[in-house]
């Protein structure tokens, strides 16, 4: 149990650092710069979630007992935006001065897509 643990150590050491990034009270963080075309904070959510995605899927890959199959694909990828979109649900509810924000929630999943997206071209290349 304990070996198989470690092939998820950094998929749910990750996941301890987006809920503590995202969590924390906004006067916690500087003040990002502002773009045009997107906001920081969008990109800053896409990649967390992204490299989420992409850290779980690794541990399935080092895991011999599981065969990562399209399935298994797909449940990793609901897995992580489910767990985006609670995020966002718990910012709403702990009173720190978070919002529940759509936006964020879509940000995160687009993150998803991108982490499936560099998972297909570092599969297909190994």
């Amino acid at each position: 149990m304990a070996v198989r643990f470690l092939h998820y150590a950094l998929a749910l050491g990750w996941a301890v650092v987006i809920l503590v990034l995202t969590l924390l009270p906004p006067q916690a963080f500087p003040t990002g710069p502002d773009w045009d075309l997107l906001s920081f904070d969008s990109l800053v959510h896409a990649l967390l979630f992204g490299v989420q995605l992409v850290l779980l899927l690794f541990g399935f890959l080092r895991d011999p007992s599981v065969r990562l199959g399209k399935r298994l694909l797909f449940s990793a990828f609901l897995l992580v935006v489910f767990f985006g979109i609670l995020v966002e649900v718990l910012q709403g509810s702990m009173g720190l001065g978070r919002m529940a924000d759509p936006g964020d929630a879509l940000s995160n999943t687009i993150g998803c897509v991108l982490g499936l997206g560099a998972w297909s071209l570092y599969s297909r290349r190994f």
